[in-house]
């Protein structure tokens, strides 16, 4: 499980406008439905969090840290 170094809530989110879809197998499926709601709320957070990191990842650059040339 990925540890996030800054906690934030969701009324530092922006509004949730857009919807993404991913595949998951039958079985996760039914045992995410199965889940109550502050359990899906909780899932819900991971995910946008971990896409957050996932995307801050694919734009990290080093040499913002590390040099001042441009």
């Amino acid at each position: 499980m990925m540890q996030f170094n800054t906690p934030i809530t969701i009324a530092e989110i922006d509004k949730l406008d857009e919807t993404f879809t991913f595949r998951l197998p039958e079985a996760t499926k039914k045992q995410v439905d199965k889940l109550s709601s502050q359990q899906k709320k909780k899932l819900s957070m991971s995910l946008l969090l971990t896409t957050a990191e996932i995307l801050h990842e694919a734009t990290f650059d080093a040499r913002k840290y590390l040099s001042t040339a441009d």
